[in-house]
This record gives C-alpha cells, sequence and structure tokens, in this order.
C-alpha cells in the first residue's frame, strides 16, 4: 500500500501526515505542533516540536508538503490576522528534518490558501483567493521567481501534473 497524503479531523484539532515519494518516512503534524515521524522501514518514531510564533497557529489542509527526498519540510502557519483570519497562511516555514531547525520562513505578500512542491522537488507553488494569483518559489534560494494575479476566481487548491518524459524513437 502507497501512502500519500493523509487528513484527520478531531475534535479542535487538525492531524496532516505525508510520505514524500522518494523517503522512507511519514511526518505526522500534530494539532500541538509536534512532529512523530515514522520511519516505515523500521518503524521507528521519533518526535520533534515545530518552531513558530506563539501567535500563529498551523495552517489548514494543504498547508503541507514536502521535497520527494524528505529532506525539507515546508509547513504553513496562520497568524492571528484580523483582515484575513483563519483560511490563509501568513508564513512558510521551511525546516531540515534531519536536525529540526528552520532554514527559512517565506512570508509571501498575496496569503496562499493552498501550496505544492514540484515533483522534482525544486519550486514551492502557493495560490491565493485574494488577488487571484499564483507564486512560484526557487526551493533552493527560497526566493520569488515568478507571480500572477487573475489566474481563476478564488483559487483555493493547486495541484501539480507529475513530469513526463519525451517518448523515446521506436528501433525497427
Amino acid at each position: 500500500m502507497e501512502i500519500e497524503n493523509i487528513a484527520v479531523f478531531r475534535s479542535e484539532s487538525v492531524v496532516e501526515a505525508i510520505k514524500p515519494e522518494d523517503s522512507t518516512s511519514l511526518f505526522i503534524i500534530t494539532g500541538e505542533n509536534r512532529i512523530p515521524t515514522v520511519d516505515l522501514q523500521t518503524s521507528a518514531v521519533t518526535h520533534a516540536e515545530l518552531a513558530h510564533d506563539e501567535n500563529s497557529s498551523l495552517g489548514q489542509i494543504g498547508t503541507l508538503d514536502a521535497t520527494s527526498d524528505g529532506a525539507r519540510l515546508f509547513v504553513g502557519f496562520i497568524r492571528d490576522d484580523e483582515e484575513r483570519r483563519g483560511f490563509v497562511v501568513n508564513e512558510i516555514r521551511v525546516d531540515d528534518t534531519i536536525f529540526w531547525h528552520v532554514l527559512a520562513v517565506i512570508e509571501p505578500d498575496d496569503p496562499p490558501m493552498h501550496f505544492a512542491i514540484s515533483e522534482n522537488g525544486q519550486r514551492l507553488y502557493t495560490v491565493s483567493p485574494f488577488e487571484n494569483s499564483i507564486a512560484i518559489y526557487d526551493t533552493t534560494d527560497l526566493q520569488l521567481t515568478a507571480y500572477r494575479t487573475g489566474v481563476g476566481a478564488t483559487p483555493a487548491r493547486i495541484v501539480i501534473p507529475p513530469m513526463t518524459t519525451e517518448p523515446t524513437a521506436k528501433s525497427e
């Protein structure tokens, strides 16, 4: 059985889990900002705490992703913002999953509702319902590389299709 993303709603806490494609780890985010990590080969479980500001909480489902090798975890946090309360991400924290420290914090100008990592792990895509926008970040240096508004009425989710390979010539 292949495990992809799992979301579980329980009382007031949201738990989301992700299994990066080329990783043997399953990362689970709990409502208490903890990350139990399950090694799917050995069944060993380790725990880490997510660093975050006290006035922020985890984003909704779709605000967690990882590079395919599981080396970097991207976690969205919502700040208590009067103008855009409760459903958009004010910051995306990039965590190293070996030493569990924050590598960077991305604070998008147009807060996204959802984000996703490209299959090759080189791009972070975010979509926002406010400016009807998509923003693309380079995951190497975490810099904004492209931004476009008017991509549809209230974009709420983004799906990155798998990379395709060019067809090879048939030999006769």
